[in-house]
Formats: structure tokens, sequence, C-alpha cells
């Protein structure tokens, strides 16, 4: 569901690193916070034509030059290849990370990033949450007993994501609020500590719209995750790293996806339905998938991220071929007449995108 709102905070009047942008870069920034399709991870498709088509005048190459300007100055994340931009502050500035059913749909968001690139910088953001702000006390539940502390629940979300990115959990001993070495010093945007906010932004619904057709980027190699309590994050194959789609031919003759094992779990299906609705058959959706990989006979990182890839395409080019309007032609001589469909013109298709 897209948001309603973007949250900005009035305290980024005084940051003096927003300050020393000019009033373009600045317009742009508040122009990304606000976006419909922003996700709790603080992530963006990079749709630059879309964007441009938002004022008059403006073009893909002014909108590079901007958003070079705010990489530059560590306002955000972009990486090219996976056509992906992170807005680095988000989960602090919006008090994200204050509220631990948020934290766990950030969490979500996050497993979207195919970028290596950005996975780093969000988990260098993880890194200067200050967790010892968050309240240490017992949660009192509905049912009159106690549960884990926000601090506890937030500190979990946040170790669910190393785990998902293939990072070792920090010691907790050493506290959530230290900027590693390799962050930029300066912070852009940082404001002082603020309440506990109501409410928040909504999931996002992603979908890719870059500046030319090409087919889908593959994830970027990571480590193979540990177990983790997170039902989309699973342990694939022994690959720790390396190219996302690598031959492997068993000498049993199954197909790695067959071997790593991939089951359409209820929380596959509740993501599903929370982002796209009830139009899409998961059952045949994930039976194609499968096929098509078999057929492929290639292995990928993580399979319940190239599913969700899949899944967002083939909903995408479920409401293309929706809100087509229908095509007549007729075909040779005489009375004789054929009734052709838009989609008998169509040759593009899900398996196309993914193959390799």
């Amino acid at each position: 569901m897209a948001r309603g709102h973007g949250r900005i905070l009035t305290s980024i009047w005084e940051d003096t690193d927003f300050l020393t942008l000019d009033e373009r870069e600045q317009r742009l920034y508040l122009f990304l916070i606000s976006q419909p399709n922003l996700n709790h991870a603080g992530l963006l498709d990079l749709t630059l034509r879309r964007w441009a088509r938002k004022a008059r005048g403006l073009t893909v190459a002014e909108l590079e030059k901007r958003i070079g300007r705010l990489e530059e100055t560590n306002f955000v994340v972009v990486d090219d290849d996976t056509e992906e931009l992170l807005i680095r502050s988000f989960v602090r500035n919006d008090g994200v990370w204050r509220m631990p059913k948020v934290m766990g749909a950030m969490v979500s968001g996050a497993l979207e990033i195919s970028s290596r690139k950005l996975q780093e910088a969000l988990l260098a953001e993880m890194d200067r949450i200050p967790l010892e702000e968050l309240s240490a006390d017992p949660a009192k539940l509905r049912n009159g007993t106690t549960g884990p502390s926000i601090r506890q629940q937030v500190t979990d979300h946040i170790n669910t994501l190393r785990r998902a990115f293939g990072t070792p959990t920090p010691d907790p001993t050493e506290g959530g609020n230290e900027t590693p070495s390799e962050t930029p010093s300066a912070t852009p945007s940082d404001p002082p500590p603020q309440p506990p906010a109501e409410g928040g932004p909504k999931p996002s619904t992603r979908g890719r719209a870059g500046l030319h057709v090409r087919a889908a980027p593959a994830p970027a190699p990571a480590p193979a995750p540990s177990p983790s309590p997170d039902p989309l994050v699973v342990e694939v194959g022994s690959e720790a790293s390396g190219s996302s789609a690598l031959p492997a031919t068993p000498p049993d003759g199954d197909a790695p996806i067959d071997i790593d094992g991939l089951e359409l779990s209820d929380a596959m299906r509740a993501w599903a339905l929370r982002t796209f609705g009830p139009g899409l058959d998961l059952d045949y959706e994930t039976a194609q998938f499968i096929d098509h990989f078999r057929a492929q006979n290639t292995r990928r990182p993580n399979w319940p991220a190239e599913w969700q890839k899949w899944i967002r395409r083939s909903a995408k080019f479920a409401s293309e071929r929706a809100n087509r309007p229908p095509l007549r032609a007729v075909s040779g001589t005489g009375s004789r007449a054929e009734t052709h469909t838009a989609d008998d013109y169509t040759n593009s298709s899900v398996e196309d995108l993914f193959a390799s």
C-alpha cells in the first residue's frame, strides 16, 4: 500500500550539511522523501524518466547531476547497476527505529535490496541507532504477561537483518550507536533526538521502471546467511560468495533449486497478498518459477528473494495486460477474418527477463 505522506523534520533547516545544498538539490531530497513507493528501509527504485516528468523542463541528465550531488554529500546511496537508491538516514530520521513493529516492516523492505553496496550502507546505519534511548523494561502484553522490551525487540530485528545480509551480530555490550570507521564522518540531516512518532510509512509496492529495457540485474553477491527466524531468508547451498548464477550439475541430475529446496511458505503468501492483493495465482507462479530455474540449471544465493522478484514482475505484466485495450486485425482475403487480442502480440514474459 502506497504511503500518503512523507515525514520531514523541521530541524532539517538547521542542518549545516543540508544548507550547503543548492535549492534544486534540496528540492530533490524532499521529493525523494515524499515518494509514495518509498519503503520503511528508505529504498526507492531509480526511475529517472518517471521523476523527470514531475516538473516542467526537468531532464534525466539534470536529475542524474542532482542525485550525484546528493550522493557526494552522503544523503543518498545509489547503485546504477541494480537501479536502486537508498535514503541513507531514513530509518533514524523517520523514527522507524523507535517502533518494533515498523522495524519488522523495515527488515522486510530491506530484503528487497539487490545491491550489496546499499546493503552495507544500511547495515552501517543500523550501527548508528541509539539503542540505549529505547526502554529496557519488559513490555506489558494484553494478556497480562510480559514480553521482550522495546530495546530487545528492535535489537532482534537488527540482528535478523545482519543474518540476512551475511554480517555477524556485533557484541551487544558495545552499544549500538557507534559510527564505524568506513561510514563518512559527516551525517547529513541527522536531527536531534525526537519523541516517538505515531504511525509511519506504509509498506511499498516496488515496480521497476529503468532508463532502458534490459534483463533484470541479478542480486549482488552475498555470503550465504545462517538460519534465521525470518521465513523469507534461507541458507542455500554451500557458496559463501560469487556469481549470482552459478552453473551446477549435480551427479544425481537434480537442479540446484531442487537441492536447495524452495517451498511456498505462509510468510511468502502473506507478503504477496499484502503487496499485490489476491489477484495472483501464487501456486501457479511458484511452479513456473521452479520450472524455469530447473531448465536454467543455475543457482541463486537467495531463492526467496529471487522468488519475490519473479512475483513482482508477474504482477507488473498482469497489470499491463489488464490495462491494454483490445486490438483487432483482419488477415487474409474474402470473408474469413481472424480476431486477435493484444496478448497475441506480446512476446515478453517473466521467463524472458529471467533468461540468462
